[in-house]
């Protein structure tokens, strides 16, 4: 097991990282929605998903929703764009919102117990509301910074907003590793600002497109420090 040591600072993604383990929000809901509805495609679903991403982003309400009002308007307009069938919404957004709670409470115990020998950030290509959600789930005591994709102007994985973020917490990328679930996102990024990068693949059968730039493979969050001198 490959180790890394001199690690001061972890900085970690949110959505499929903090809330779930290695699975992006937009997979989980195909899941979800896929259950009710058998012959749904995945191009579909990804066609009804765009559109409703499209009016959320546009909505001047998205950046105070909280996560689960968050997941409901997405649903909703999924289910609005959906060529077949309908969605059980309520169910739908139950069966979301009650996992992602649970992965939030459990990774805030763990964050917990990291804030006593490291600096810890979050990172994430989200809607404007990240900080409201590190709020609602009390992670925000436990963080020298947030950053948001849609407040600073800048996606992942351009370096920039790893820079950032390394900027705000006045720290090295040579003592920071990165932890994420999306290899383009997350790994790549993170290399190319100099960091160490952790990828959360969880349970998932992820095709690795090029190992060499994952220092720590991780089947679940809470193993991290096991690689970690």
């Amino acid at each position: 097991m490959k180790t890394i040591t001199d690690i001061e600072n972890i900085i970690f993604d949110f959505g499929g990282t903090l809330d779930g383990n290695g699975i992006h929000w937009r997979d989980r809901f195909f899941y979800l929605i896929k259950k009710q509805i058998p012959a749904l495609t995945w191009e579909q679903f990804e066609y009804a998903d765009h559109r409703s991403i499209a009016d959320f982003v546009a909505d001047e309400r998205t950046k105070s929703r909280t996560l689960r009002e968050s997941a409901e308007t997405i649903l909703s307009g999924i289910n609005h764009y959906l060529p077949i069938g309908i969605i059980d919404l309520a169910l739908t957004t139950e069966q979301f919102c009650q996992p992602a709670e649970e992965f939030l409470k459990r990774n805030r115990d763990f964050l917990e117990k990291l804030a006593s020998s490291y600096r810890l950030g979050v990172i994430s290509n989200n809607f404007g509301n990240t900080q409201g959600w590190c709020d609602e789930y009390e992670l925000t005591r436990l963080l020298d910074t947030v950053i948001d994709s849609t407040v600073v102007g800048i996606e992942k994985p351009d370096p920039k907003i790893f820079y950032l973020a390394l900027d705000e917490m006045g720290i090295s990328s040579k003592n920071s590793v990165y932890v994420g679930d999306t290899f383009s996102d997350d790994v790549v990024g993170s290399n190319q600002a100099g960091m160490f990068s952790a990828w959360l693949v969880g349970t998932e059968d992820k095709a690795c497109p090029n190992p060499s730039l994952v220092d720590i493979f991780l089947s679940q969050l809470d193993t991290l420090t096991d690689f970690l001198a």
